[in-house]
């Protein structure tokens, strides 16, 4: 059968559904393939462009040959462009020629607090950017605008004792940062500059980690601002520390990992109950308030690029339960995936949250049901089926990268995500309240701070026993990316065979 047309300058009618599917994914894939080489091997744009020629041409030429174009050359044709156009988005968004920056400019980010500085991002006045870090004792803020006083430098490849090397130009350079400086003095110019609302947005953050340090203790209190809109930089060392042997470090990272598990959490809870109450209403009402929670998470991280990127990815998995769609969240994935790469390719091997947030959700999507079927026995119960499946799925999609990129393996994050995992939405909750109380009255706070710290404090307790058992991890020596694709490969076959047998026994 031939697609395409039928007599000169009248097209055929459009190919079947099947074929429309098979040229959208190739295209797709074949644009993410192109990135990915080039992400690897520098390519000249002028061949990528010479590329999207040679298919414009193939593409041509069948047409005056036969005058119709059958569905094998409409499909080179989409490879071919394809991959030639994420080589030249990659080249686009890669030629930069970097000029030091001047030494005035504006505060264009959150000032990250460290144990013995702070860093932000610094945007001089001829638009280069630049990593500062400087003494915790300057009094800096989103939006200031300010003069540095220090050395620029370019930034280096960080070589550890694993032999897991960090490429850490190419990581700044995705969000087109080219310079450091380091011992920064910084002289305060004015204040008030930068995105009104972003500004407005980082005061709230700002008072409201205040105010939940005033109702509880440390570290209780630093815990809580990690969970909610400060990540793992509000963290002391030791007990971060202990949060990574345990495997839990993810609930204070904002990214992706952590607000899958906790978005799909909310999202089962609020249904399990809905369905209890006989309500018409949950399939509807079960994402729409999972939603409603990421996005005033994003507002209280102050709409920070990691978190926004990890959260869209979780969007495409809530919107697809909405509007009730059995197959529509991976596609619908896989297309926000590609919007993202379109926006900024560098975030396809030089993000480790864009990776674990598009691996954990394809784990909440393809492996959970598989997981689900055989915890059969295990009660549903406040969810805790849901719990258990979640971070299973979870543990096994990203466990590979994880041994690739960090090579420290938890052997207890099994029994230390099910005993935690399970509380996270409710200390976040009482928390949330607590803080939001303590604006009022500290004494009406009170009640829920109590039950806050009582939650916090299992947190850190479990963290704390699980994480510095002898055998609380495992270093795993480093091995060739090559594995790692093979590992995911063979992970991919095992989905799909075990996929289709429980899609055909529940059928």
């Amino acid at each position: 059968m031939q697609v395409g047309y039928r007599r000169p300058y009248t097209m055929e009618p459009r190919p079947s559904t099947n074929y429309s599917n098979r040229f959208i994914f190739s295209f797709i894939y074949s644009f993410v393939l192109g990135i990915f080489v080039s992400s690897l091997i520098f390519i000249q744009p002028i061949w990528a462009l010479f590329g999207m020629f040679v298919a414009i041409t193939i593409l041509s030429a069948e047409y005056v040959r036969s005058r119709t174009i059958v569905k094998e050359v409409w499909l080179l044709f989409i490879i071919l462009f394809a991959f030639s156009l994420g080589s030249v988005r990659y080249a686009v968004k890669d030629f930069h020629i970097p000029v030091p920056p001047n030494h005035s400019g504006v505060v264009v980010s959150e000032p990250e607090l460290r144990e013995n500085s702070q860093r932000f991002v610094f945007l001089s006045d001829n638009g280069e950017k630049a990593l500062v870090s400087t003494t915790l004792y300057e009094d800096i803020q989103y939006g200031d605008l300010v003069r540095v006083d220090g050395k620029f430098e370019k930034p280096k490849i960080i070589s550890s004792d694993t032999g897991r090397d960090f490429n850490y130009p190419e990581y700044l350079a995705k969000d087109d940062i080219y310079f450091l400086m380091s011992f920064a003095q910084v002289e305060l110019v004015s204040r008030g500059g930068g995105n009104v609302v972003k500004r407005h947005l980082f005061k709230i953050k700002k008072s409201f980690i205040e105010r939940a340090s005033s109702i509880l203790p440390e570290p209780e209190s630093s815990l809580f601002a990690g969970l909610i809109v400060s990540g793992k930089n509000s963290m002391p060392r030791d007990v971060l520390d202990e949060f990574r042997r345990a495997g839990v470090v993810h609930i204070v990272v904002l990214s992706g990992y952590n607000i899958v598990i906790i978005a799909e959490f909310l999202r089962k809870l609020v249904s399990g109950i809905l369905a209890r109450a006989r309500s018409t209403f949950a399939p509807a009402l079960a994402p729409a308030v999972s939603i409603l929670g990421i996005f005033s998470f994003v507002i209280m991280t102050g709409a920070e690029a990691t978190v926004v990127r990890a959260s869209i990815m979780v969007f495409t998995l809530l919107l697809a339960h909405l509007v009730r769609r059995r197959y529509i969240a991976s596609r619908a994935l896989l297309v926000a995936g590609f919007l993202m790469l379109v926006h900024n390719p560098k975030i396809l091997l030089f993000d480790p949250s864009f990776q674990l947030s598009f691996i954990a959700t394809c784990g909440i999507i393809f492996i959970t049901p598989i997981i689900e079927k055989y915890l059969s026995k295990v009660t549903t119960m406040l969810g805790l089926r849901t719990i258990v499946s979640t971070t299973l799925a979870t543990q096994i999609a990203v466990l590979p990268l994880l041994m690739y990129s960090m090579g420290d393996v938890s052997l207890v994050a099994l029994p230390a995500n099910i005993l935690i995992l399970f509380f996270i939405p409710y200390t976040m909750f009482f928390g949330f309240v607590a803080t939001l109380l303590a604006y009022i009255s500290y004494v009406v706070a009170l009640p829920f701070a109590l039950i806050s710290h009582t939650l916090l404090l299992w947190i850190l307790g479990v963290s704390s026993v699980l994480g510095n058992l002898p055998f609380a991890s495992m270093q795993i020596p480093a091995f060739s990316p090559i594995l790692l694709l093979l590992m995911y490969v063979v992970g991919i076959i095992f989905v799909k065979r075990f996929g289709s047998s429980s899609h055909k026994s529940a059928s």
